[in-house]
């Protein structure tokens, strides 16, 4: 959604509900809180908010079916699969989170995927 600005005073124009002190309908308008500017809000496109959620990162490493493949992963032969009945310990680490030292994790064996991040105290 691009921002709208006064075409008067250059200010960003806000989202704000109207009410018509006539017929008591209400209605949304872009007003501009320095000058008395308001523009109609086109109601063939009426968007007025638009939330995009952020993309597990984690969800999408894990589609990848060749990722125990990659040479350039790192490879821990110290960490064991948590399935059950799995005897891997050859797992591939991928981080997620570098500030918060977060790994994702997947078996080379069942392709089982988990994430495992630092504890801070």
């Amino acid at each position: 959604m691009p921002l709208e600005f006064c075409p008067d005073c250059e200010n960003m124009l806000y989202v704000l509900e109207d009410v018509d002190a006539a017929t008591g309908d209400t209605g949304v308008n872009y007003r501009c809180r320095k000058c008395p500017f308001v523009k109609t809000i086109n109601h063939e496109h009426p968007l007025l908010y638009e939330h995009n959620l952020k993309e597990d990162a984690a969800a999408r490493i894990i589609e990848n079916p060749y990722l125990t493949r990659d040479p350039t992963l790192p490879r821990f032969d110290t960490i064991q699969c948590p399935t059950e009945g799995c005897p891997s310990k050859d797992v591939v680490g991928v981080k997620l989170d570098k500030a918060n030292i977060v790994w994702m994790y997947q078996c080379a064996v069942c392709n089982a995927a988990w994430k495992q991040g630092a504890r801070r105290g």
